[in-house]
């Protein structure tokens, strides 16, 4: 039978190589970053195990499994989640991009998994501060159809984008392949990729000569890719797995005070992604999960509990109220 695997990933920086995280304002190698990144880990495989009971579930980092947390390993145990350690070699140079350094770690991934797959598998690489509502195979399915499931996240030729604008982009593909993008380039969101197992496969080589452009452009003084959803939105044009059909499944749900883009309906959408709660609804979900007050069978109350601490679709004085004490703490360490 076709599989479906389901993956998240942590790559744990060295202070030698620690870039920045804006969303908790330290470098990768802080123990506040580690501790963040370990405690979503919990929401994200209970939230997608309970709605994909036969599904293989990886996680992927460069730890041995016995450096981490111990409620991980019995997690892990408990769920059936398979733990890969794995190098980087995908890593850029350490004068790359100031931010985010990590992220083309998602490219040893894809490398690993084209060896694992099957013909008919499909994989799903998922930032960890997601949530799953409901299950995701005719998403899967439709990846399984047409070779792919994206998320298009943003189409505005203006709007820059991690350093960098979409006609930006697009010249830095006709420099590199010869020829001009089929039609104006999309940048697709890099927490939410739905493969078939051929195209994870046809990504490899294409980024190895992806990169070595990239890697020209910075010695000639010319724009590069600077994240891997830049790079992913590239793979994406030039190996015709262009769509927008994981946009009907996932959002990219800012909650913060200086932005927030949630609009009633989005609570029902499968996957919630929720970057500025890592420290905040995410991390007081795992302490519902720890404390065994997380109960996914009862759906409704869950998933009511968990809009009321992650503000979706609605942010309450309450979750405002902890919201800056958490702020607060964060400035003071």
């Amino acid at each position: 039978m076709p599989v479906n695997y389901i993956t998240t990933w942590f790559y744990r920086e060295s202070k030698e190589e620690a870039s920045f995280y804006p969303q908790l304002g330290k470098k990768g190698h802080s123990a506040l970053v580690h501790s963040v990144y370990m405690q979503i880990q919990v929401p994200f495989f209970h939230t997608f195990r309970h709605c994909h009971p036969t599904a293989r579930l990886v996680f992927f980092t460069n730890l041995a499994a016995a450096e981490l947390p111990g409620y991980l390993q019995e997690l892990f145990a408990e769920l059936d989640v398979e733990v890969v350690c794995l190098p980087y070699a995908c890593r850029p140079p350490k004068d790359w991009y100031a931010a985010w350094q990590n992220q083309f770690y998602l490219f040893d991934i894809l490398r690993y998994m084209g060896r694992q797959m099957g013909p008919d598998d499909t994989l799903l690489v998922c930032d960890a501060d997601c949530l799953c509502r409901r299950n995701l195979d005719p998403l899967f399915d439709a990846a399984r159809r047409d070779g792919s499931a994206l998320y298009e996240f943003i189409t505005d030729p203006a709007a820059r984008i991690n350093g960098l604008r979409l006609p930006e982009m697009e010249q830095w593909y006709t420099g590199a392949f010869g020829t001009p993008p089929s039609r104006p380039l999309s940048y697709y969101g890099g927490e939410f990729i739905v493969l078939r197992a051929d195209k994870v496969r046809a990504i490899a080589p294409l980024y190895e000569e992806v990169w070595r452009h990239n890697l020209d452009c910075r010695r000639h003084g010319r724009p590069t890719l600077n994240e891997e959803a830049h790079v992913m939105s590239v793979l994406a044009e030039r190996l015709a797995l262009r769509n927008a059909t994981a946009n009907a499944y996932v959002k990219r749900m800012w909650t913060s005070p200086q932005f927030n883009n949630v609009v009633p309906g989005d609570e029902q959408l499968a996957v919630w992604h929720l970057p500025y709660e890592k420290k905040r609804g995410l991390y007081r979900l795992y302490r519902d999960f720890r404390r065994g007050r997380a109960h996914l069978a009862d759906g409704q109350a869950f998933w009511q509990r968990a809009g009321l601490l992650t503000g979706i679709p609605t942010i309450g004085l309450g979750k405002r109220l902890a919201d800056r004490l958490v702020t607060l703490w964060m400035k003071l360490h």
